[in-house]
């Protein structure tokens, strides 16, 4: 029998693309995932929108070209058509960010972490279908 002494994490994270041609708005984001701001679970939502938009502006790499595009394929879990939303995206003048999700982190960062999730709206777009525990 073999034991461990150092330490053991269940720890989870969550790669995503944001795509948009603007920052992630507050406003933007409650439209796009239908829930009323007031309403009673307002408050989670709006400390998920947090951690998305630290993610995506502290931590997140700017993707520029679509063959950075291409090297992600080896390093992310992004489906083809992922992966050709982010090219047209690039091609398009969008701004094409990866970040990720840590379930460590606060409470809504840890529930983002435990699904797989995609919202897509007139305004942008997240892809957070890289999930692994």
């Amino acid at each position: 029998m073999k034991i461990k002494f150092d330490f053991v994490s269940n720890s989870s994270s969550t790669s995503f693309v944001y795509i948009s041609d603007e920052e992630l708005s507050e406003e933007a984001f409650f439209k796009a995932v239908g829930v009323d701001k007031n309403g009673p679970v307002g408050d989670l939502f709006c400390q998920m929108y947090h951690e998305i938009n630290h993610a995506i502006y502290c931590s997140g790499d700017l993707v520029t070209t679509k063959e950075a595009v291409d090297r992600l394929v080896d390093t992310h879990s992004f489906t083809p058509d992922v992966i050709e939303k982010m090219k047209d995206a690039i091609e398009q003048g969008k701004k094409v960010v990866t970040s990720t999700l840590n379930s460590d982190g606060a409470l809504a960062e840890s529930f983002l972490c435990m699904a797989i999730f995609e919202i897509e709206s007139e305004d942008f777009y997240i892809n957070a279908y890289d999930n692994g525990w």
